[in-house]
C-alpha cells in the first residue's frame, strides 16, 4: 500500500526528467516573485532615500499639533522606530508561516498576504496628506509581515510546483527579484525622481499628448509598494495551487493530478 505522496511519484505525468519549463511555471514564478518577493526588498530599500524629508515630516508634525518643534532625541527615537518595525514585522510574519500554509494552501497565503502590502501602501502614501506620522510606523511593521511571510512561502510554493530538474533554477529567482526590489527602490528614491519633498514635475509623451503629472514625492515612493500586491492579487488566482498542499492536507488526489499536469 503506498503512501499518498509516493502514489503521486509513480504517474508518468509527473517524472521529473521528462518535465521541461512550461509557460504556466514561468508566468506562475514571475507572478509569485514580483508580487512578493520583489516588495520585501522593495521595503528593505525604500527608507533610505527620503529619510530626511521623512524626518523633516515628523518634526513639522509635531509642531503643528504641540506647538513647539519635536526633541531631537524623541525625533531619532520615532525614526529608529520606523526603521526597526519592518524587521520587527518579519518576524511576526515569519511565525504565522506555518499555520496559514496548512491551512489556507501556499498559494491562498500569497493571496492573503497581499492585505499586508495594499493597507499600508495606502496608509503611507496618504500620511502626508493625513499629517500623521504614526501610521507610517505602523505601516512599517504590517508590510514587514509581508516581508516574513514571503519570504518563506514563495519559496515553498515554487519548490512545490517545480520539477526536480528545475527546482534549482526557479529557487534562485525569488532571491534576484528581491535584489531587483532594492534596486528599483534606490532608483526611485533618487532626488530627482521620487526621493524628495514636494515631487518633480514629469511629463510622458503619449502620441501627441503631454500628460504632466505632480507627484508628491516620499509619500508616493512608500505607496509603490501596493502595485505588485495588486498585480499578485489578480493574476495569481489563475494558477493552481500547490500539488503537495492538495494531496497531503487536502487529500484530494485528482486536483492533485491536475495541478501536476498544468505546470508540466
Amino acid at each position: 500500500m503506498f503512501r499518498p505522496c509516493a502514489r503521486l511519484l509513480l504517474l508518468p505525468s509527473v517524472q521529473p526528467q521528462s518535465m521541461k519549463m512550461t509557460l504556466l511555471l514561468a508566468g506562475v514564478t514571475l507572478v509569485s516573485t514580483f508580487g512578493s518577493s520583489f516588495q520585501y526588498g522593495y521595503n528593505v530599500s525604500v527608507i533610505n532615500s527620503p529619510a530626511v524629508f521623512m524626518q523633516d515630516f515628523y518634526n513639522q508634525t509635531y509642531l503643528d499639533r504641540k506647538g513647539v518643534p519635536m526633541e531631537s532625541n524623541f525625533q531619532m527615537l520615532l525614526w529608529s522606530l520606523t526603521v526597526s518595525m519592518f524587521p520587527l514585522g518579519g518576524f511576526f510574519g515569519s511565525l504565522m508561516v506555518g499555520p496559514l500554509v496548512n491551512k489556507c494552501g501556499r498559494k491562498g497565503t500569497l493571496l492573503i498576504n497581499n492585505i499586508f502590502s495594499i493597507v499600508p501602501a495606502i496608509l503611507m502614501g496618504t500620511s502626508e496628506v493625513a499629517k500623521t506620522f504614526e501610521v507610517i510606523i505602523l505601516s512599517r511593521i504590517i508590510v514587514g509581515i509581508c516581508a516574513g511571510l514571503s519570504s518563506n512561502v514563495v519559496p515553498m510554493y515554487l519548490g512545490e510546483m517545480s520539477p526536480k530538474n528545475l527546482r534549482g533554477a526557479i529557487g534562485v529567482v525569488p532571491q534576484l527579484f528581491i535584489t531587483v526590489g532594492i534596486l528599483v527602490a534606490q532608483i526611485l528614491g533618487l532626488t530627482n525622481i521620487l526621493g524628495n519633498l514636494e515631487g518633480k514635475w514629469m511629463s510622458s509623451l503619449i502620441g501627441h499628448l503631454v500628460i504632466c503629472l505632480s507627484v508628491a514625492g516620499w509619500p508616493v515612493l512608500l505607496g509603490l509598494t501596493g502595485i505588485p500586491a495588486v498585480v499578485e492579487l489578480l493574476l495569481l488566482p489563475f494558477f493552481p495551487e500547490s500539488p503537495r498542499y492538495l494531496l497531503i492536507q487536502k487529500g484530494n488526489e485528482e486536483q492533485a493530478r491536475q495541478g501536476t499536469a498544468a505546470a508540466a
